[in-house]
């Protein structure tokens, strides 16, 4: 970077993201470093570092990288503390409104609440059983002042290693948490609305006169929400990597001011710089202003500002100039997954497209299939890693995908935003919009079609950082070129061969010497810069510093899957066994939101087994989405009888419940799915052998129960672990206390150092007198929020008074447990 102040920029943005993702307990060290590294510039020879010349400025760099570094640690205190207020009186103000089949959603101002007085909250008001929303709310609109009761939340921080991030999700955007309404609203004053929220309304009703499934999918496009899309169709979009059309960011802002300048082209220039300006604000305020819009806005403006003056701009520096700005404006907002894509990807195409424009492959190809070529492929080099780290999924198909609707796709969104300038005058609106909508159905068919193809998607397991480092690193040698990292490892060589020469050995002098990069008529280089080299010797470290190639003991880990079970046994041989897999629901599925994450995010592709302990939604829900992605040898049930295989009995099931939404049933699915694997079914007196060291004994069921408080809980798998070091662990399910008495009955031994409290502490599974004879060293409690009242406050009190340490789920996050010859350590 030889431009001054995209130097300084970057500092500042540097010292920043080193600043919000640094724990709590680093800062101080971490401020402590740089505050030596500016003290040693100024105390450093210049002949021994930089020259003289270069002292100054790497001063300003270091010192901005501190002045980033600690605004960066200001961004931890937009962060809201977690609250739960259940039947609260509200009073504020509606900011936003929308609504759609199942749900309305909105933006809310508070207004009365002294702590909570000016916060914005996201709104959600579900229908009644008739599919109506409660009274008054069909009238509300933004602008209005409400009164209601609902539920109020701050989320807590995510428990879960890969698991969304809400928190911060809510604070760059302005937001403290969410409120759920409960029953009616009183209009205590109307306002008037904003005229952003007229024309996304006014967009809307007018697509509704169209015949067409697509209406959803153009207002996704236009406007970045996806609350009206199929969850279906949107899955296709994923497959296929054109998921990015919904995100509203640097492709809409493209074709939204190539579309502009081109029709004012016959305005003087700073007339049409000002209307183009003043068009993408008013988009990005339509747009709700997320991080990527804003991004690409602000970039946009700069680059007309630019053609004001000498008619360029430096790309690069714009691109940070908005980073900096929108990093001024919320710290956190470097951490945010919607700006890291779309910066990256920006980034990716000013840096890297001009470079790989001169390969000679595509000198003699159309100017603007190479273009698009290499501005799709450039996007998912620069973004691969994040893109891994963040989702496990990588489209095989993305690249041939994007390149096959790029064009389409700005097609429908020129058209799209021509229909939003005319949605005042229906007659030309709704042609057009009617246009677009063609244009959308072929896009969709064609992206379904390659959304079929085998492999277009798969789940990717983490590759650790070093991962990043040679990818990152191999993008860098490919920016700057081989020669010049060639020379700067020559500088920097000699700089180290400098030092050491008076310090150490004469020898080890002699071995820095020989790392010199100096070519000598007649005499090969002793060092050859070569990367097929470099690449193969990064991808041999990379195979061997990787976390699913690191050694570890038997751990066992709780993970925080909500209201629900979800058990990760991992042993020092590599065993890998899950027991339960979380909840689901009409909304949620566990499984595939947090369980499969972690997973991958571990590095772990393969399970030796997957147990489910008994058919309840809230311990069997996210089996679905584990057996549709990661391979597992075998299924275990529970010897409950009951025909886990079949359809018609679990529909009969269903029936006398709710199913998922309830305790009660099988998803069809799941069943489905248990079909195609190695199902076995468990019963007490089974050993399960997961290596030399580690053993799992089932306990139970045993004879099956039946007309019990539940049988389905009854007849639960209750696993005994026990090591060969004597250390034992109780995994007990949704016992209760008919279970309980079945086990003691049958005279083995349940005594654990750890136990799973049952049915996540619920009054039926306190059973004293058996629990006496369990006398753990420790108890853990997986729940989560739910409206059963779990954990009882009599099963806390049992623990308390016996003065066991008890460790929650709903308090702690996941937890890990490791079984060692030192002893059981609880790593909440």
């Amino acid at each position: 970077m030889r431009d001054l102040w995209t130097r300084r920029i970057v500092s500042l943005l540097l010292g920043g993201l080193i600043g919000v993702y640094t724990l709590d307990s680093a800062r101080f060290v971490v401020l402590g470093f740089f505050l030596m590294f500016v003290i040693q510039i100024g105390l450093w020879r210049p002949r021994d570092f930089w020259g003289l010349s270069f002292r100054p400025e790497i001063w300003i760099l270091a010192t901005g990288m501190i002045i980033g570094l600690l605004y960066g640690y200001t961004g931890s205190m937009t962060l809201e503390r977690p609250l739960v207020l259940n039947r609260v009186q509200i009073t504020g103000e509606l900011t936003d409104w929308n609504v759609n089949e199942n749900e309305a959603t909105g933006i809310f101002k508070i207004l009365d609440q002294t702590d909570l007085e000016e916060k914005k909250y996201r709104l959600k008001v579900y229908p009644n059983a008739k599919g109506e929303l409660p009274e008054g709310w069909q009238r509300v609109q933004p602008g209005d002042v409400l009164h209601f009761t609902g539920k109020l939340e701050h989320p807590k921080p995510p428990g879960t290693t890969g698991q969304f991030d809400l928190p911060l999700y809510n604070a760059v955007r302005g937001l403290s948490g969410g409120i759920t309404a409960q029953g009616d609203v009183e209009i205590t004053s109307s306002g008037k609305a904003p005229f952003s929220w007229v024309v996304r309304s006014r967009v809307h009703k007018l697509l509704e006169r169209i015949p067409s499934s697509q209406a959803g999918v153009l207002e996704g496009i236009l406007f970045g929400d996806t609350s009206k899309i199929p969850e279906q169709d949107l899955e296709q979009y994923r497959i296929t990597g054109v998921y990015h059309v919904f995100s509203a960011s640097g492709s809409n802002v493209a074709f939204l001011l190539l579309l502009c300048w081109g029709v004012l082209k016959f305005l003087p220039a700073p007339f049409r710089a000002g209307i183009t300006i003043t068009v993408l604000i008013f988009y990005a305020v339509l747009c709700g202003g997320n991080p990527p819009i804003l991004r690409a806005t602000v970039m946009g403006i700069f680059v007309l500002l630019g053609r004001l003056g000498s008619g360029r701009s430096n790309s690069l520096r714009g691109l940070m100039l908005a980073a900096f700005i929108l990093f001024i404006g919320q710290p956190l907002i470097l951490k945010d997954m919607g700006f890291q894509l779309s910066f990256m990807a920006t980034w990716g195409i000013i840096v890297l497209s001009p470079r790989l424009l001169l390969i000679q492959g595509m000198k003699n190809w159309p100017k603007a299939l190479k273009i698009a070529l290499v501005t799709t492929c450039v996007a998912q080099i620069a973004t691969l890693p994040l893109l891994i780290s963040t989702f496990h999924r990588l489209s095989l198909i993305g690249v041939v995908a994007n390149l096959g609707v790029l064009f389409i796709l700005g097609s429908i969104f020129e058209l799209g935003i021509l229909g939003v300038i005319f949605s005042f005058l229906p007659q030309l609106a709704v042609p057009i919009f009617q246009v677009s909508l063609w244009l959308l159905m072929v896009t969709r068919e064609l992206l379904f079609q390659l959304a079929r193809i085998p492999l277009a998607d798969v789940w990717v397991i983490n590759p650790g950082v070093l991962f990043w480092v040679c990818w990152y690193g191999g993008i860098l040698v490919f920016w700057v070129g081989k020669e010049r990292v060639r020379f700067t490892l020559q500088v920097w060589v000699s700089i180290l061969r400098r030092w050491i020469e008076p310090v150490f050995p004469d020898q080890l002098g002699r071995a820095f010497k020989k790392l010199e990069f100096k070519k000598k008529a007649g005499i090969k280089k002793r060092v050859r810069f070569n990367g097929e080299r470099v690449f193969f010797v990064f991808l041999a470290i990379l195979i061997l510093w990787s976390p699913w190639n690191t050694p570890r003991g038997l751990e066992i880990t709780f993970i925080d899957v909500g209201q629900g079970d979800s058990i990760l046994i991992e042993t020092s041989t590599g065993a890998k066994i899950l027991v339960d897999t979380g909840p689901k629901s009409e909304r949620f599925d566990a499984g595939e939101r947090i369980v499969l994450p972690y997973l991958l995010q571990k590095g772990i592709n393969h399970l030796d087994a997957l147990i489910l302990t008994h058919p309840h939604a809230d311990h069997v829900g996210g089996a679905d989405a584990l057996l549709e992605t990661l391979p597992v040898d075998w299924v275990g049930i529970p010897e409950d009888g009951r025909d886990w295989l079949s359809i018609d009995e679990q529909n009969d099931k269903n029936s006398s419940g709710n199913g998922w939404g309830e305790t009660n049933g099988i998803d069809p699915e799941l069943v489905t799915q248990l079909a195609q694997e190695d199902v076995r079914t468990l019963t007490a007196g089974d050993r399960l052998v997961l290596d030399s060291d580690v053993q799992l004994n089932v306990l139970a069921p045993g004879e099956i129960l039946t007309g019990t408080h539940s049988d389905d809980n009854s007849n639960s798998i209750v696993l005994r672990l026990e090591t060969r070091m004597g250390q034992n662990v109780l995994l007990t399910a949704d016992m209760e206390a008919e279970e309980m008495e079945e086990i003691s009955k049958m005279g083995v031994d349940f005594s654990a150092n750890l136990f799973k409290v049952p049915h996540h502490g619920s009054r039926f599974s306190l059973v004293t007198g058996w629990l006496d004879r369990v006398d753990p060293q420790g108890v853990i409690i997986s729940v989560g929020k739910n409206s059963f009242g779990h954990p009882n406050s009599g099963v806390i009190q049992y623990w308390e008074e016996r003065q066991i340490p008890l460790y929650r789920t709903d308090e702690a996050g996941t937890i890990r447990v490791r079984l060692d010859e030192k002893g059981i350590e609880v790593i909440p």
